[in-house]
């Protein structure tokens, strides 16, 4: 068996970003991925101007070869957006944030240290050149680097890229991802219950994930463990998606005939990762369609998806993937480690004043969906033969980075 280090090094060598590109308006662009170098336009500020309210003075007015208090009178005003467009040699400017500076001025005497008396102020501290002014790209320079291709844009890339000028934007294509479930015991919400048979979850939740992920997801509903119908939709659905998962049929039973198919119609590149939910997790291709079998049980088709399956659509939507962020949080009660495998226990974590602290959510069993109520992170445990003892440091793995790879 693999390493889950392992297992996910191996995953992302073998996936690419999707071939294609699409240009977005900005508020259309969240979450996806630049295809290309963005330079900056224009430099920001692209005027110098006063970081605050107050008055611009020159530095070198005659008033200030003496000791204050100093009284100077106010010549003009300067807006923002509606600037002075004098030049100045003696006297001040009431300006206001974000205005232009005149020319020939080049320090601003904030309001708070002013007397105002008519069109005269007064105040005693001798100016500094360049104090409280912007100069031109303070922020960036025109054709400075701004974000370099792959690129996921947040709200913050989003709101820079605005102040430059951009109203459009060319982004990776998103993956297209077929879900389906397999099992002859699953039945649809809709459908009425016999008895051995349950209700199938996986692609309602798997799909949720994926909706954090810049990806299309399809849902190709529930097959039957029949390897003459799984070989038929696999090999249709492959010509038609980027990525295929799906949730059962890769385990050892009589019944799991996923993996013979793939190997069938293409190839099973790994299987069996030494985690605890999810061993059973396999990686393959189908031609260039990216394959990856998620265990049937609900907990570990939802683990396998945040440690492996997030970080390689982010890879295919054109991101670059960092190393999952791990925080060291103190365990609010014991736990028991399991054997030979690591472990990873859905958990809820919140800040202290002395730090992070951490606690499972309830039995942890394969099949508990209940565990990921409340839940936020994934308990990461070491294989060992004594039990943690509640004050015993973990590593966790929050929710969101997973989502993000490692954002």
């Amino acid at each position: 068996m693999l390493t889950p280090e392992e297992a996910r090094s191996r995953l992302l060598r073998a996936v690419h970003p999707v071939a294609g590109t699409e240009t977005l308006r900005l508020d259309a662009a969240l979450g996806r991925f630049t295809a290309q170098d963005l330079k900056a336009p224009i430099s920001l500020p692209p005027f110098p101007s006063s970081a605050m309210d107050g008055y611009a003075v020159r530095t070198q007015d005659p008033e200030f070869s003496k000791a204050g208090p100093y009284r100077m009178k106010v010549v003009a005003h300067s807006y923002a957006g509606r600037p002075w467009r004098g030049v100045l040699s003696r006297g001040a400017v009431r300006i206001f944030t974000g205005a232009v500076v005149p020319e020939g001025a080049d320090s601003i005497v904030v309001q708070e240290e002013v007397r105002i008396q008519d069109d005269l102020i007064e105040f005693t501290k001798r100016p500094v050149p360049m104090r409280h002014i912007r100069s031109v790209g303070d922020d960036v320079h025109a054709g400075d680097l701004l974000l370099p291709e792959g690129t996921r844009l947040r709200a913050f890339e989003l709101g820079w890229l605005a102040a430059c000028g951009f109203e459009k934007l060319r982004v990776r294509s998103r993956p297209r991802v077929g879900i389906f479930a397999t099992g002859d015991e699953l039945r649809e919400p809709s459908e009425a219950l016999e008895f051995g048979q349950i209700y199938e979850s996986n692609r309602v939740s798997l799909r949720s994930l994926a909706h954090e992920l810049p990806v299309i997801t399809q849902n190709l509903g529930i097959l039957p463990d029949n390897p003459r119908t799984l070989r038929e939709v696999l090999c249709a659905e492959a010509k038609a998606h980027d990525a295929l998962i799906t949730s059962g049929g890769v385990s050892v039973g009589e019944t799991d005939h996923v993996r013979d198919v793939v190997s069938e119609l293409g190839s099973l590149d790994f299987w069996k990762v030494a985690i605890k939910p999810g061993k059973p997790f396999a990686v393959g291709h189908i031609g260039d369609c990216l394959f990856m079998g998620l265990p049937g049980n609900p907990v570990s088709a939802m683990v396998t998806f945040l440690l492996f399956g997030a970080p390689a659509f982010i890879r295919m939507a054109g991101g670059t993937v960092q190393a999952p962020l791990e925080c060291d949080a103190t365990l609010a009660e014991a736990v028991r480690c399991p054997q030979g495998r690591v472990e990873f226990q859905r958990g809820r974590y919140e800040q202290r004043p002395d730090g992070l602290r951490v606690a499972p959510t309830g039995a942890q069993g394969s099949n508990r969906i209940a565990s990921f109520h409340g839940a936020n992170c994934l308990i990461r445990l070491a294989p060992g033969d004594a039990p943690l003892k509640a004050g015993s440091r973990v590593p966790i793995l929050p929710f969101n980075s997973l989502l993000k790879g490692g954002d």
